[in-house]
């Protein structure tokens, strides 16, 4: 009895203690300067498969001096690779994030690039 209810507590904390990319869904987001813009960028994450998932994208550029945005979304996949998650974007561009270091960088204008915050969005 007292084995499976060390079992039970292991389990239960292996749960607890997963992070956010472990979940169904998770999201990470970052904020950048460049100039007069500032640039936002938030990731909506859905497993598909192990190491897969559908990424819903929107980057907003803000440009300080007149208050004037503009916003862009995408949907696309992502894939872990050697502690790497691959984002294809479609025609709005690629981006890659560190899983390690939780930098987000790429090539799709107008998204931010640098420290993410990652949630499950509970």
């Amino acid at each position: 009895m007292r084995t499976l209810i060390s079992l039970t507590a292991l389990v239960a904390a292996g749960t607890a203690a997963a992070g956010p990319m472990d979940q169904l869904r998770w999201q990470a987001g970052t904020k950048e300067r460049r100039g007069h813009d500032e640039l936002t960028t938030s990731l909506s994450f859905e497993r598909t498969g192990p190491g897969e998932w559908a990424v819903t994208a929107r980057c907003e550029t803000r440009d300080t001096r007149v208050g004037k945005w503009r916003a862009r979304t995408g949907t696309g996949a992502a894939a872990r690779s050697m502690g790497l998650i691959l984002i294809d974007l479609g025609k709005m561009g690629r981006l890659v994030f560190n899983e390690r270091s939780r930098k987000l960088f790429g090539n799709a204008p107008g998204c931010a690039e640098g420290t993410v915050d990652i949630g499950t969005g509970d």
